[in-house]
């Protein structure tokens, strides 16, 4: 081998063993940043689902600023601390983690996570339920790789905005929830409107919900209505 083939040899390693430490510094720096940045994302998921009434500073938001900023996304990225530190707290739970949503020590909310397959991909979301534990206050699709224009509309407003009062509990047991596959049933508590030409994705969309919906509702759910039963029972008989 000639001298140059091997100054061209070394010359190419130190310029690859540069480049690797260089690329390994710049993502050592930047990780703490991807982190944080990941963690609002999913505390803004979690918002968009819990839907909440009053802004971080306690004061009422009227339904259309509600739709806005978290059916929309409109979210301020300078709220999610303040609304986390202020308002939600985090259980883990046997089924998995429960956001609580809460002002003057009163439940307003609850969201947990859940996720399925779609058509081409895994769809993430936060389910919110109302202090019944069976209706829905709000939903959100996200982080996933659904055909845009079909499945991925299951991350618009207008279908994201369906699930609101429909209900995943009835008459002391669970209720399947159906995305149709074209319009719902008119006032329907359990159907919502389907995306056209996602059938698939629609059908992933409803049988995760219920699935996980059931898991939370056996392991977490069931517990907390007999304590909300047994509290009301409580001050029944001091009255």
């Amino acid at each position: 081998m000639q001298k140059d083939e091997i100054h061209t040899i070394k010359f190419a390693a130190i310029v690859c063993l540069v480049c690797s430490l260089s690329l390994a510094g710049i993502r050592t720096v930047l990780l703490p940043i991807q982190v944080r940045n990941q963690r609002i994302d999913n505390q803004i998921n979690v918002l968009k689902a819990l839907f909440p009434d009053f802004d971080p500073q306690g004061n009422p938001l009227t339904l259309e600023e509600r739709d806005s900023l978290f059916t929309q996304g409109r979210v301020p990225r300078e709220w999610i601390p303040l609304y986390f530190d202020n308002f939600v707290t985090t259980e883990d739970t046997e089924a998995g983690p429960l956001y609580i949503l809460s002002r003057d020590d009163q439940i307003v909310a609850y969201a947990f996570p859940a996720e399925g397959k779609g058509l081409w991909s895994t769809v993430h979301s936060y389910i919110g339920l109302e202090t019944d534990l069976a209706t829905i206050r709000g939903v959100t699709f996200f982080d996933h790789g659904e055909t845009p224009g079909l499945g991925g509309e299951c991350s618009k407003p207008w279908f994201q905005r369906n699930f609101r009062g429909q209900k995943l509990w009835d008459d002391g047991a669970p209720v399947t929830l159906e995305v149709a596959k074209g319009r719902a049933e008119p006032n329907s508590r359990t159907q919502v409107d389907g995306m056209s030409g996602a059938t698939i994705t629609g059908n992933g969309i409803q049988r995760f919900m219920n699935n996980i919906f059931r898991t939370y509702n056996e392991k977490v759910f069931e517990s907390l209505r007999a304590e909300a039963t047994e509290a009301t029972e409580g001050v029944a008989s001091h009255g």
